[in-house]
């Protein structure tokens, strides 16, 4: 049976890829005992930093294709499940595996941003413990002073150095992590879409649709239709011209090769009418990516919010004010419904619809005033909150 040998290929690549994972995580574990003293390849070793950074790419080089091999074991265990793992040496492999890859891998929990304190804080025109006026008349020292004082004591412990460090690295390790989902997130989605749509949809399509339909059966549209009417057209005069000077082959042979002409045609004609059904799944199949990604990423997600949120709140005031600015006038600006128009216009050509003019005046004139609205609101209350004078400058600016 086809279906078996087809089982039988995927568990011997399945196995095939975990011996390869078991092989690069023994020589991890080389590498390992050789020069770290049997501990984990750390900058904090017994090698030192100099030891680490010349065995970092091999590192990272092995514990990518071990996650890569690993891949193909679970994918390969859920397209032919093992009734009976404990039969072989898999669990055993799978183990091993992990008690040499384990301590490398990273705790995202411990780079999340911390959640907000529900602590109430020191509000100097706030009476929260019931004093008199003429008690906090008394009161010498400021909590913003207060708070200097503490702080400056807390950098002369000898632990301050430390915290500072393994601050920078916690930031580093949040800023590698935020730029590769970003990357993921727009580079995963935009291939599955390209692959399935040249590699599945375009080829099942085509063939269902117009290779294995008869040439009466194939639908085109009618925009498509008549494009080719007129391609047809043009052919038929250059036929017609070839017979009158005397260039055209006489008989059934000139009016074989005419006909070959327009099915040929005709078949171009049925392809592209397909494209609408074919750019409608693969980027169906690219959203299904795209929610995959941030469903199975969502810790991945939260870091790269933060830094994008700590990142947008370093730049000054007048960079953020040009940007929300910038951002408003494409989408809702004076100049924003010819842009809609032209969005509009090319997805209906994208899809293979045809286009509806009411529905694009419709459009134009009623959701630019709702995005607007929204993104005054929006960006209202964040820079309220995070930025009081970039919140001035964009006033001013829109004035």
């Amino acid at each position: 049976m086809p279906w078996n040998r087809v089982n039988q290929w995927v568990e011997r690549r399945s196995l095939v890829a975990l011996e390869s994972a078991y092989q690069r995580a023994l020589k991890i574990k080389a590498i390992e005992d050789k020069h770290f003293g049997g501990q984990k390849i750390s900058p904090a070793a017994v090698g030192g930093k100099s030891v680490y950074d010349y065995f970092q790419s091999t590192l990272d080089r092995e514990l990518l294709q071990i996650r890569f091999d690993l891949t193909q074991v679970r994918l390969g265990n859920f397209i032919n499940p093992q009734t009976n793992p404990e039969n072989n040496n898999i669990l055993e492999t799978l183990k091993a595996i992990e008690d040499i890859i384990g301590k490398y891998r990273l705790d995202l929990g411990e780079l999340l941003p911390p959640l907000p304190n529900n602590e109430t804080p020191n509000l100097p025109n706030a009476n929260l413990t019931g004093d008199t006026p003429s008690d906090k008349t008394k009161q010498t020292i400021s909590p913003a002073a207060s708070n200097k004082f503490f702080n400056f004591q807390q950098e002369l412990t000898p632990e301050y150095e430390q915290t500072v460090i393994k601050q920078l690295r916690t930031l580093r390790q949040q800023q590698r992590i935020a730029i590769r989902f970003i990357l993921i997130i727009i580079l995963v989605p935009l291939s599955v879409q390209l692959i399935s749509r040249n590699f599945i949809f375009s080829p099942v399509l085509n063939y269902f649709g117009v290779d294995r339909a008869k040439i009466s059966e194939v639908y085109i549209s009618q925009e498509i239709g008549e494009k080719y009417l007129r391609e047809f057209a043009r052919l038929k005069e250059i036929e017609e011209i070839k017979q009158v000077l005397g260039g055209a082959k006489a008989g059934h042979e000139s009016e074989g090769n005419f006909r070959e002409q327009v099915e040929e045609l005709f078949k171009e004609a049925g392809y592209e009418s397909q494209d609408g059904w074919k750019n409608l799944l693969s980027d169906l199949t690219g959203l299904i990516a795209f929610i995959a990604i941030l469903i199975f990423g969502r810790q991945q997600l939260a870091i790269t919010r933060a830094y994008v949120s700590r990142y947008f709140l370093s730049l000054n005031d007048i960079t953020k004010a040009f940007i929300f600015i910038l951002f408003t006038d494409i989408f809702v600006g004076f100049h924003s419904a010819e842009g809609w128009t032209v969005i509009l216009e090319t997805l209906f050509r994208h899809f293979g619809w045809r286009e509806n003019i009411t529905f694009i005046s419709l459009f134009v004139a009623t959701v630019p005033v709702i995005l607007d609205t929204i993104f005054k609101l929006l960006i209202f209350n964040y820079l309220t909150r995070k930025s009081p004078t970039a919140a001035t400058i964009l006033e001013k600016m829109n004035q």
